[in-house]
């Protein structure tokens, strides 16, 4: 083990450990932790400022936890990277506008509102790894990676032939839809030289206006047409989904959608959708495609009233005609 995947795994647990804290501390009205300080400096202070000062706290334990879980995974992202990058089998090429790419504070603040442990692109990743490893292009300036897919840094000047070199090695290339002139030339280059069933284009949780606009601004550079966005699902006003593509480029839409009775982790809620979706590409790609696991307590809890109602008809039925003999 490296000395980064050390540290990585260091953050983790240690992480881990304080969200696990807050979230006891929280759930107490007052700790005792504040009053040992409150002793120690020899100041009582009103019952009010009492529970502001535990609120703090643990707010604070809470989320200094997930910044120090993020940093871990950030760490231990970076230490995977040299093996993905060096590995011989054909990659999966992650294309994507680097404003997609959740800062620090933005991921700790939405975590800990949320309780989402993984980023969507790291649930992403675990979902297409049959087919496999998820790679990007790193964003210029940034000392540690995003958690998900691995990073690779080019200059300015080479970005452009690394995208075509992994372009024509990978297995599938994935665009997620969005905007940016260097995201458009990346899905341009890819409709031009790419087999139309090696492209995937993924939309996730995009307001129908900003699809729309994608849309209208890809089509012509592309040559295709779209689904356009007031025929497909939407889900709270947004559209999420992936466009795959039969061999004349004809397009068809798989809407992220679970049904309710998949068992969806509270830490992972897109995994289940995404594996849903990307079924038929698990298939054209002959590769074996295991649905999400089940939920019995789910199935139980929508498929148990009407069992118990038909048992207790058929019960009625049986006893009556005995009643009347």
């Amino acid at each position: 083990m490296t000395r980064v995947s050390r540290c990585g795994t260091a953050l983790t647990i240690i992480g881990v450990t304080l969200i696990v804290i807050g979230v006891i501390l929280q759930s107490t009205v007052l700790g005792p932790y504040p009053f040992i300080l409150f002793r120690a400096l020899r100041w009582t202070p009103t019952p009010l400022t009492q529970a502001v000062i535990s609120f703090f706290v643990r707010t604070l334990i809470f989320y200094v936890g997930f910044f120090l879980f993020w940093r871990g995974r950030q760490y231990a992202a970076k230490a995977n990277t040299e093996r993905i990058v060096t590995d011989p089998n054909p990659d999966v090429l992650y294309l994507r506008s680097f404003r997609s790419d959740p800062s620090t504070a933005r991921y700790v603040f939405s975590s800990a509102l949320t309780s989402q442990f993984e980023t969507k692109e790291e649930q992403l990743r675990d979902v297409l790894r049959p087919i496999g490893d998820l790679v990007a292009i790193g964003k210029p300036g940034e000392d540690l990676p995003t958690p998900g897919a691995a990073r690779i840094y080019v200059s300015d000047e080479e970005w452009k032939e690394e995208v075509k070199r992994r372009m024509r090695a990978a297995r599938l290339v994935v665009i997620r839809a969005g905007v940016g002139e260097n995201l458009l030339w990346e899905a341009k280059h890819a409709f031009e030289t790419l087999n139309p069933q090696k492209v995937l284009i993924l939309v996730l949780n995009m307001k129908a206006k900003d699809y729309e606009s994608f849309r209208t601004k890809v089509n012509p550079l592309l040559g295709v047409c779209l689904p356009e966005g007031a025929t497909l699902p939407r889900l709270w006003r947004r559209v999420s989904g992936f466009i795959d593509f039969a061999a004349d480029w004809k397009p068809s839409f798989f809407p992220l959608r679970a049904p309710s009775f998949f068992r969806s982790s509270p830490f992972k809620p897109y995994e289940a959708s995404f594996k849903l979706a990307v079924r038929p590409v698990f298939e054209r790609f002959g590769l074996e495609w295991k649905p999400p696991p089940v939920s019995l307590a789910l199935v139980s809890l929508i498929a148990g009233p009407p069992l118990f109602t038909l048992l207790i008809q058929l019960m009625l039925g049986w006893l009556y005609p005995q009643l009347l003999s």
